[in-house]
Parts: C-alpha cells; structure tokens; sequence
C-alpha cells in the first residue's frame, strides 16, 4: 500500500490500532441497521418508537458533545476511552439482554451514544499526540477506511443471520464485539490529563464554542464541514430519488463505497501532498456536483459512474476533515475542534432527512428537491474554496490567534 511505505512500525503500530478502535465503532453502527427487524422477528411491537430506537443514540451523542471536553479534563484521554468502552458493552448487553420492550431499547441505544461521544472524542485527542504531522494525511485516510469497511463485510453477514432468523446469534454478537476490541484499547498506552490540564490552564484553553468560532479560519472550517455533511447525509433519503428514477440505490452505494475505500488505501498520501486546507472545501463541490448530476441519470451505468466520483470526493473530503481538526485545533484545541465536528455532523444527520422530506412533500419530486438542495451546496461551495485560500493564507493554526 502507498500510504505505508514510509511509515514507521511504531507509527504504523497506532494507526492499525487506531483503525481497530474505528472499525468496532462503525460495525456496531452498521449492524444495528438491522434493529427493527429483529425486534419484529422477535415479537416486539415498534408501533411509533421505532425510529425514535434507531435515531437515539445520534440525539444523545449530539447533546453530550459539548460535555465532552469536562470528562476529558477530569479523567484524560485513556480514561474518556475506556469509560466511552464501558458504555459501549452495557448497551449493547442491555439490548441483548432487556430488549423485552421498545422503552428499554431506547434506553439502551441512548448509552451507546453516549459512548460514540466518548470514543470519537478521545480517539481524536490520540491521533493528535502519536501520529506525526508530515504522514498525518495518509495515515488518517488509512485510519477512515474502517468507516466503510462494515459495509462490505459485517452488513452482510447480519443481513444473513436475520433473514436466517439466527437472532441470538446477530444480537449477542455485539457485546462479543465490544470484549474482542478492548484488546485494541489495551495497546494504548496510559495518558493521564496533568499535562493536557497544565498547558490548557497555562496557555487559556478554556475558550468558550463562541469565541472558538470567532476565529474566521475555524468559522470556515466549520461552515465547509457542514456543506460536507450535507452531501453525505444526502444519502439517508438516496433510496426515495433511486426509486423515483427507477433504478436500483445498490448501483450508486456500492460503487461509492467501494471507490472510497480503494482511494484512502491507494491514494492517500496526497492528502498529505495537496493543500488539504482547500481541497477539503473542494471535495465537497465534487460530492454535491454527483448529487446533483445523480438526478438526472436514467439508467445502471450513468447511476454507477456518478457514485465512482462521489465515492473520490468522499474518499478524499472526510480523512482531509479529520486531519483539518488536528491541524487547526493543536495541542490545546484539538478536544473542542472535535466536538465542533462532532456536533456539526451527526445534528446535519438528523436535520437531512428531515429537510429533504420537507422539500420532497413541497415539491413533490425527489429529484426536484435533491435539484434545489445540492444545486444550493454547490454554488456554496464554489465561493467557500477561493475564500478558503484567503484565509488560510493569514494565519496556520489557531494557536496564533
């Protein structure tokens, strides 16, 4: 693999288990999209709470960001971890165990957002301290291919055992999950916060989320983040526009995927070699240009071929995000830059779908709502990138500020 020529084996000995770490977070998230049907499977009634189980843990997770940073204060970065572990294996034993009831489901699922907070957060705080700024790129793209990595192998196998009606072995396969990877956890070493707490105190880190955004470079960062976002949420509702075109939503999901995925393996060093500071906002014009040129596709090929360029946008924009939080944030802001993202991305998650629900009922066509949304981004997009190079020009990190 490109990316790992010129790595370290210390280093590349953090990255593997830095993917480890990610790649147990989103398998328990893709796994769970098969929730409902086993709840069904084994009697229970959803009625109205089904989505309100599905969606409870992003909720959770969004409103506890903010209080992320006092945790971390409190306990440091490898206790955060632990603790963010420890909300991890309750909820998903609590769902094995005590899914009698669609109450306790959502009880449960509400203390795995919880712990995505925690493990997002610290996970960040650990990628800041052990991996170097010239491989931070490449190394970081490695790191994200676990996102997309579950799609390809867990989804299928969960989507077997509940058609199976294997449902003991799909629902305790979690906690097991959660037990395996607390070995990746147990590799990192101990940081306490009597360092991180000193230099915070000494340097003014206490800045509030308002005056971090007063910052114009950190006020831009988060405004890209969010048009990235948007696009990415887009495809919550994909499957209503394929429907409505006629064409199989597989078409676009498994090639964007896929291409995602080879891009960060095979091409990630140029996020260490491009301006990613700009390029990032650039990523996003490419993703809204596919949503937007998606609309208009009327047959596989034109389908699969929008989703192989979404999937270079998406390959490159979410890992140059990433690292734009370690680069902007330093040493001392890198907690709150998380949060920020954090915030950003799972609220754009939740509000998506109901936007493009609002639009789709106004207008009556997914097409035209995706049209008046994603044409919106993109000329965002195309005024954010110059302004992007002005400035980023003026100052590096938000420690000159």
């Amino acid at each position: 693999m490109n990316g790992t020529k010129k790595i370290l084996s210390p280093e590349l000995g953090y990255i593997l288990i830095f993917f480890s770490i990610t790649f147990i977070s989103a398998s328990m998230e893709s796994g769970y999209y098969f929730l409902l049907p086993y709840l069904e499977g084994r009697g229970i009634s959803l009625g109205a709470l089904g989505g309100v189980a599905m969606g409870i843990c992003y909720g959770v997770s969004f409103f506890s960001r903010p209080l992320v940073p006092l945790f971390e204060q409190r306990l440091g970065d490898d206790k955060m971890l632990w603790g963010g572990y420890a909300c991890f294996f309750i909820s998903a034993a609590g769902v094995a165990l005590f899914s009698g009831a669609m109450g306790s489901v959502i009880a449960w699922r509400g203390i795995f957002g919880l712990g995505l907070s925690m493990v997002g957060v610290s996970l960040t705080a650990y990628e800041r301290r052990f991996i170097p700024e010239k491989i931070r790129g490449r190394s970081i793209a490695l790191i994200t291919t676990a996102y997309n990595l579950p799609s390809l192998v867990i989804v299928p196998v969960m989507e077997f055992l509940i058609t199976r009606e294997f449902y003991r072995c799909y629902i305790f396969f979690f906690p097991l999950l959660i037990a395996a990877g607390t070995a990746a956890v147990r590799k990192l070493p101990k940081i306490g916060n009597d360092e991180s707490q000193a230099a915070g105190e000494k340097d003014g880190a206490r800045l509030s989320y308002i005056s971090l955004l007063r910052n114009p470079q950190i006020a831009l960062f988060a405004a890209s983040a969010a048009l990235f976002a948007l696009t990415d949420a887009g495809q919550l509702t994909f499957v209503q526009l394929s429907g409505e075109l006629g064409l199989a939503a597989s078409y676009f999901f498994s090639v964007s995927a896929g291409t995602a995925l080879l891009f960060r393996i095979l091409c990630g060093k140029l996020i260490d070699l491009l301006p990613r500071k700009i390029c990032a906002a650039g990523a996003t014009s490419i993703t809204a240009a596919m949503m937007l040129m998606m609309t208009t596709a009327s047959s596989p090929s034109a389908l699969m071929l929008y989703g192989f360029i979404f999937g270079i946008g998406m390959g490159f924009g979410y890992p140059a995000f990433m690292c734009l939080i370690l680069d902007l944030g330093g040493r001392r802001y890198v907690t709150r830059l998380a949060v920020v993202f954090g915030l950003i991305y799972s609220g754009l998650f939740f509000l998506t779908p109901v936007i493009m629900e609002f639009f789709i009922g106004m207008t009556g066509s997914a097409a035209l709502a995706y049209r008046i949304i994603y044409g919106g981004v993109l000329l965002a997009t195309a005024a954010i990138v110059p302004v992007s190079a002005k400035v980023y020009k003026k100052t590096n990190t938000i420690q000159e500020w």
